[in-house]
């Protein structure tokens, strides 16, 4: 009798769930040249890559803005298509608490779309930009401190986690030379201080962002190869990712 069964067929491989890697930092800081190194070893290694910007226009929460702009409540600072709204708002009160919720939502809806689907596909993502930039972001426009999170911001947590998250810490003045994107230079002290607040507790690497871009971005391939489970990069050479420490990475 012959088998009717599976017998001799190779078994169904699972599918592998996508890498996600998100820069964070104030605009000037060096991410894009960081997510641009990073795509191109990628494409070293025949890897594609979805490159995603996590900045979006208001659009859900539009209306409300408009409302808060006519009663003197919200200023919106528009800079090489960037929109920075500032509030006037009391820290305690309904409308604080609805346009932080609204806008938050619109952040998970609008980036969540992009990154869900080509996760679960395995692909590998690069976000320039991430929930860590939202929140410092929203509070920022609040002028909220670093120590209480409101729970619109809590709402952050429900986008994917990345596997790997860096913060480009940088000096504020060489920030606003760079790209002047904020209104003034108090805008990128105070981000970034929110930012060095913030890393830790949201699994974010701070990175000296001071040094060369080949030198950070040769510490972050080494980050990412280490951490990752044996053969998960099979086909990286030594050419494109240097020695790999087996230890802790400093």
């Amino acid at each position: 009798m012959r088998s009717t069964g599976n017998h001799g067929k190779r078994p169904a491989r699972a599918r592998r769930p996508g890498l996600l890697v998100a820069f964070s930092g104030v605009d000037g800081s060096g991410k894009s040249t960081q997510v641009d190194l990073l795509e191109e070893s990628f494409e070293k290694i025949n890897v594609g890559v979805l490159r995603i910007r996590s900045r979006w226009r208001p659009v859900l929460s539009l209306p409300l803005l408009v409302i808060m702009r006519r009663l003197g409540y919200a200023k919106v600072h528009r800079a090489g298509g960037v929109y920075i709204v500032e509030t006037r708002l009391p820290s305690r009160g309904g409308l604080t608490s609805l346009w932080c919720i609204l806008t938050q939502v619109e952040n998970i809806i609008k980036t969540g779309v992009k990154l869900v689907f080509p996760l679960l596909l395995g692909r590998t993502v690069i976000c320039d930009r991430y929930a860590l930039d939202m929140l410092v972001d929203g509070m920022a426009g609040l002028h909220d401190a670093p120590g209480h999170t409101r729970l619109g911001f809590q709402l952050l947590h429900l986008l994917p986690k990345p596997n790997f998250a860096f913060f480009m810490d940088i000096d504020p003045e060489v920030a606003f030379r760079r790209k002047p994107d904020l209104p003034g230079l108090e805008d990128y002290v105070e981000r970034l201080r929110l930012y060095r607040d913030l890393s830790a507790r949201w699994g974010v690497t701070i990175v000296n962002a001071r040094v060369s871009a080949e030198t950070i971005h040769r510490r972050i391939w080494n980050v990412i190869y280490s951490k990752l489970p044996e053969g998960a990069l099979m086909g990286f050479s030594e050419e494109i990712v240097g020695p790999i420490p087996r230890g802790n990475v400093r």
